[in-house]
């Protein structure tokens, strides 16, 4: 029922915000994301990665007034996993649903540019699962000169969830937290090309579960060709750490609490548009991702065993129409 009403929601928002008048800026997006594993378990994978494979058709939308001084965006999204065989009992327990609805304001101060929110995400599974988020978003803007730009993007959540974690034999409910961040300069090379070398941070905090710290250098140049523009990029990990933290004590391994891994990945690719017409789009976006995978080794000298590297490639398209 949650995931049905979530959808509902925020498909009605996009189909009423496309009726909007032609002083606002509004676009609609349908498109579909594949994202394809390799079978290394002949290497010594404890599972086969091609299960994960996905097939997900979404769609997105954004809608600013003509002062563009408050903006609202949603995406809505259903995964397909076509080797789902793969899985125990031929059931994925891999995220299947995404509904997502976010809200921020534009206030400016002199060379200051602030841009608060506020938004939702629903997570859904087919399993008794799921993840809700409640963001804030306390982002701000820096304006140096005419050609240079401090920002800083993200949010902090508290979250809301569902599933099985450590000794659980049903499904438990959980209160968890994190953030996202993301700050750096955005250089203007002229009036057609940019650069944005900046940082990224994640921590995530799973009650009963594990906590993640993560962080990126991540590299982005943009150029514009008439109504089109390609973004090549670079998200170089420094270090994911992933550290269990169970409630209690695990069985047969009671020095699991703690137990730290450092489970990197990175990627590089491209996405942009290319102009249709005035009111049409095509959107893409590809990339590669070099992904570490370990696991937990009591007898390890540091608990950890290490895996085939879980790579993925990642392929984008989609169609948007502004009104």
């Amino acid at each position: 029922m949650i995931k049905k009403a979530s959808v509902s929601i925020l498909v009605g928002a996009a189909l009423t915000l496309s009726s909007v008048n032609g002083y606002a800026k509004t676009w609609v997006e349908f498109g579909s994301e594949y994202e394809q594993y390799s079978d290394q378990s002949q290497k010594g994978a404890p599972y086969n990665y091609e299960q994960l494979n996905s097939l997900t058709p979404y769609i997105r939308f954004f809608h600013s007034p003509d002062s563009n001084e408050w903006n609202v965006w949603g995406r809505v999204f259903k995964k397909h996993y076509p080797n789902e065989n793969l899985y125990l009992n031929n059931q994925t327990t891999s995220m299947t649903d995404r509904a997502e609805l976010h809200f921020t304001k534009v206030i400016r101060r002199g060379n200051w540019r602030f841009r608060p929110g506020v938004g939702f995400r629903y997570n859904g599974y087919d399993i008794d699962r799921y993840e809700k988020e409640y963001r804030l978003y306390p982002q701000v803007d820096y304006f140096l000169n005419s050609k240079n730009q401090l920002f800083a993007n993200g949010h902090i959540y508290m979250g809301d969830s569902q599933g099985k974690r450590f000794n659980d034999t049903v499904a438990e409910t959980y209160t968890d937290w994190g953030y996202e961040a993301e700050f750096g300069l955005i250089h203007r090379i002229n009036n057609v090309s940019s650069i944005r070398p900046h940082f990224y941070t994640e921590y995530d905090d799973f009650d009963n579960n594990y906590r993640i710290n993560y962080w990126q250098f991540r590299l982005v140049y943009s150029h514009k060709i008439g109504r089109s523009s390609i973004h090549p990029f670079i998200r170089y990990g420094l270090g994911r750490d992933v550290t269990d933290q169970p409630n209690e004590t695990v069985p047969n391994h009671p020095d699991r609490h703690g137990a730290s891994r450092d489970i990197n990945y990175s990627r590089f690719g491209v996405y942009g548009n290319i102009g249709l017409s005035g009111k049409w789009n095509f959107i893409y976006e590809t990339y590669y991702e070099f992904a570490d995978f370990k696991g937990y080794n009591r007898d390890a000298p540091d608990m950890t065993v290490e895996y085939p590297d879980r790579d993925k490639y990642f392929i984008k398209f989609g169609i948007q129409r502004h009104f």
